[in-house]
C-alpha cells in the first residue's frame, strides 16, 4: 500500500486504486503504523514456523524427541498462536480500514480465508497435538512420537511456510481483479 495518494472521503480523487474511499479509512500515518505492525507480525510468524520446520525436520531425522517436541510445543503455544492472532487482526483491520476492502479484490479474500484457515488450524490442531507430542515424548511411560507424527509435523510446517509466502507475494504483487464490480461494493 505504500505510494498510494488517498485524499479525503468526500472527494475520493487521487486513489489510483480508481474508487473512492471509505469514511472509515485511516490516516496515512496511522495505515502505515498498522500495516508495519501487520508486516512484522507476518515476518515473526514465518520465522516461527521455519523454527518449527527445523524442528520437525530434526525430529523426523531421529533427534531426541525429549528434546525436540517439548520446545515445539512451547514455540507453537508461546509464539506462533499469538503471531497468527495477531496477523488475522491486523490484516483484517488493514482491509476494513483500508482502501482495498476486505471483500472487494479477490487476493485480499484469499489472504483472509488462508490466514482463517491457518490460525484455526494453529489454534485447534497444532498447539495441541504438540502438546500431546511433548507429553508422549517426556513420558516413559508412553510409546513416544510415532513415525506419522514426525512426517505429518514436517508436512504441516512445510505448507504453513508456503502458505505464508503466497500471502506475501499476493501482498507485494496485488493483482487488481476483483470479486465483484464496482457498483455490487456500494
Amino acid at each position: 500500500m505504500s505510494g498510494q495518494v488517498l485524499m479525503g472521503p468526500a472527494t475520493g480523487e487521487g486513489s489510483p486504486a480508481g474508487h473512492t474511499t471509505a469514511s472509515r479509512t485511516l490516516p496515512p500515518r496511522w495505515r502505515k503504523l498498522l500495516l508495519t505492525v501487520h508486516v512484522s507480525v507476518a515476518a515473526g510468524l514465518i520465522g516461527a514456523d521455519l523454527a518449527l520446520l527445523t524442528l520437525a525436520v530434526s525430529g523426523w531425522r531421529g533427534s531426541d524427541p525429549a528434546s525436540v517436541y517439548p520446545a515445539m510445543s512451547l514455540v507453537s503455544r508461546w509464539v506462533v498462536a499469538p503471531l497468527a492472532v495477531a496477523a488475522l487482526t491486523t490484516g483484517v483491520l488493514q482491509a476494513v480500514l483500508g482502501p482495498y476492502g476486505l471483500l472487494r479484490y479477490w487476493w485480499v479474500a484469499l489472504k483472509l480465508a488462508i490466514t482463517l484457515v491457518l490460525t484455526g488450524l494453529v489454534l485447534f490442531v497444532v498447539v495441541p497435538r504438540l502438546r500431546g507430542a511433548a507429553d508422549s515424548a517426556l513420558s516413559p511411560a508412553s510409546e513416544g512420537v510415532t513415525d506419522a507424527q514426525r512426517v505429518a509435523f514436517v508436512v504441516i510446517f512445510s505448507l504453513a511456510v508456503a502458505a505464508i509466502a503466497l500471502m506475501a507475494g499476493l501482498a507485494v504483487a496485488k493483482p487488481r481483479w476483483r470479486l465483484r464490480s464496482a457498483a455490487a461494493a456500494r
